[in-house]
């Protein structure tokens, strides 16, 4: 495990999937007149399996005093798959706004309690970092 825990690595990666579907679903929205466009959406499920599965960051220190970035992993772990979006569509095809509207409500709030979490993951780690100093 890294020396932040397995926790704090995912809910990095949960923050970087919010903002980029958030960007998906603000494309939906802006194309939702466009004749012929087909909304995509982002599969949280099989990102987040993805990044569970994922072992341990191994640390490789330059200096007995320096850690390795433990989030440069994250940067390998690879895309979000795009996938057509199959539901949310009216009868005549058109996007549905109050839908999409709701996905983007809900993907917010989410983010929101993601960086809430990550604030308090860090907060404990000062404590411990101040706590270390007495």
């Amino acid at each position: 495990m890294g020396w932040m825990g397995k926790s704090i690595e995912l809910l990095a990666h949960a923050l970087d999937f919010r903002a980029k579907r958030h960007g998906v679903i603000a494309a939906n929205l802006a194309n939702i007149d466009t004749p012929g466009y087909r909304p995509e959406d982002l599969k949280f499920d099989e990102v987040l399996t993805r990044a569970a599965q994922k072992k341990a960051v191994s640390l490789r220190r330059t200096h007995p005093r320096h850690f390795q970035d433990p989030s440069a992993h994250l940067k390998r772990m690879g895309r979000f798959p795009l996938v057509e979006q199959t539901e949310g569509f009216m009868g005549d095809k058109e996007l549905d706004l109050d839908l999409e509207m709701a996905k983007m409500a809900k993907n917010n709030l989410l983010y929101e309690a993601t960086v809430q979490m990550l604030s308090k993951k860090f907060e404990k780690l000062r404590m411990v970092i101040e706590e270390g100093r007495r």
